[in-house]
């Protein structure tokens, strides 16, 4: 039989005759001996396990992560066949740079205290208090850049931003052109689709060649309606521009408009006088006291007429321009056409320069010009 020595059986009690088998109820012990062994076994096993039980916690911090790392696979999966969106920058103006240039500036340290408020809370703050300084400017030939208020009547911008150039009302000019002949070749295309489904018999493809017609025809309806407002703004171009055809939209979407231009006779820029709104102007710091390369800052503005736009870099150097003596600020945050006029800021919410260009085919290098030279010369203006 086994080791095991029993008297009765287990099943039915009765006294056992054969060693292999009960002869009255046909239980084999063998088979009998091997179930006990693993049933014991396995109960053993639960309870190890119950000794050492699983919070629920553990199981619900498990199953999370579980579930963020399937959601993130199909976010990954997902954005490789989204096709990519190209958005054609218009050239960016070129400059020519000299070396670094030494500048010896007073220190102003990086950490940010307002009571309580921790640093974070307290950047978010300023780059608030700066986006609500912040315009959009716009101009009768179409074009759009950034301003913001120095005080609360007078927006600093950049000259070439509220300056209208031959070059540019030429290179308007040619763009509407090109627009009106295409617009004619695509009535034309919508007029021969019309002719042909009209000698059609009536049926399924002619139904579908009308919807083609129509389709076709209410895009070329809104196209022309664009086309006929540019044709009027290049006329109205041919005429002398007054301050009051450029306006400014404030933060909160309000349009309102210039009252007078003062142009910068030295440097790139425009001071904005706006009688209609009162601006929250941004502080500009103590005279004299520049950040040092390497601090962090915050560009902000409206690239691609994309108002409220925040980007954030370092300051990276300071720069002459060959052949003059302007210093620029250089910083890899990055600046875009629609930023130019618009406030560099720093840490501390103050403003530090007015974002003025980038270098063609160059990435994360713009350049803007020290608040300084704004406060010399407007300073009978402000």
């Amino acid at each position: 039989m086994t080791g095991n020595t029993m008297d009765k059986c287990p099943k039915c009690s009765s006294k056992i005759t054969n060693e292999h088998e009960c002869e009255a109820c046909g239980l084999i012990f063998e088979k009998y001996f091997q179930a006990e062994a693993r049933r014991k076994a396995e109960a053993g096993l639960v309870v190890t396990v119950e000794k050492q039980p699983v919070s629920r916690s553990v199981v619900l911090v498990v199953g999370l992560m579980l579930i963020s790392a399937i959601a993130a696979s199909a976010y990954l999966i997902g954005r490789s066949h989204t096709p990519a969106v190209i958005v054609q920058v218009n050239p960016p103006h070129i400059i020519q740079m000299s070396r670094s240039v030494q500048v010896r500036p007073t220190y102003v340290s990086s950490a940010t205290r307002m009571g309580n408020i921790d640093s974070n809370s307290a950047n978010e703050y300023f780059i608030q208090k700066a986006l609500n300084a912040t315009v959009s400017v716009r101009t009768p030939w179409g074009s759009i850049g950034s301003g913001f208020f120095i005080n609360e009547h007078a927006i600093v911008t950049n000259r070439h931003v509220v300056e209208f150039s031959d070059v540019a009302y030429e290179a308007m000019k040619a763009r509407v052109e090109q627009n009106r002949k295409m617009i004619n070749l695509e009535i034309e295309k919508i007029n021969e689709l019309k002719s042909r489904a009209q000698q059609m018999p009536p049926g399924p493809i002619r139904s579908q060649l009308e919807m083609i017609v129509q389709t076709r025809g209410a895009v070329a309806n809104r196209a022309l309606s664009l086309q006929r407002s540019d044709e009027e703004r290049i006329t109205n171009l041919a005429v002398q521009i007054s301050s009051q055809d450029i306006k400014i939209v404030t933060s909160d979407n309000k349009e309102y408009t210039v009252d007078s231009i003062i142009k910068s006779p030295n440097h790139d820029l425009a001071l904005l006088r706006v009688d209609s709104v009162y601006g929250s102007a941004l502080k500009t710091g103590a005279a004299g006291q520049c950040p040092e390369p390497g601090q962090a800052v915050y560009a902000i503005g409206s690239p691609m007429g994309l108002s409220n736009t925040v980007t954030s870099g370092i300051l990276s150097a300071y720069r002459k321009r060959e052949n003059t003596d302007d210093v620029y600020l250089q910083t890899d945050a990055a600046i875009n056409p629609g930023n130019s006029g618009g406030p560099l800021i720093n840490s501390h919410g103050n403003v530090i320069g007015v974002n003025t260009m980038k270098l063609k085919n160059a990435d994360r290098m713009g350049f803007a010009i020290p608040i300084d030279v704004v406060l010399t010369d407007f300073s009978s203006w402000l």
